[in-house]
């Protein structure tokens, strides 16, 4: 993921995995999920964003192997960061 950008854009900080055991295996609500977090040398504005959430997450769905690989590890959601308030869900 450290490739996505250039510089002067957001720099790939890390991921973190998720899972929620308070919510039953059963239950029809995402229960694993991963969060890709980057950050911007500055401040975004909203069209710049956008855009930044679009390129990771066409990244990551470009990316058959990482996807299968998520399915099969019991991922049910994966999301981007770029701040600590604000996660959006890229599948």
């Amino acid at each position: 993921m450290s490739n996505v950008f250039n510089n002067g854009q957001p720099t790939y900080i890390g991921y973190e995995s998720v899972e929620r055991e308070d919510i039953p295996v059963s239950a029809p609500v995402d229960r694993k999920y991963l969060i890709v977090d980057f950050r911007f040398p500055s401040s975004a504005d909203d069209e710049q964003l956008q855009a930044s959430v679009h390129k990771v997450c066409m990244a990551l769905l470009k990316n058959r192997d990482l996807i299968r690989t998520l399915s099969d590890s019991g991922y049910d959601m994966v999301s981007v960061a770029f701040d600590r308030r604000s996660q959006f869900d890229c599948m």
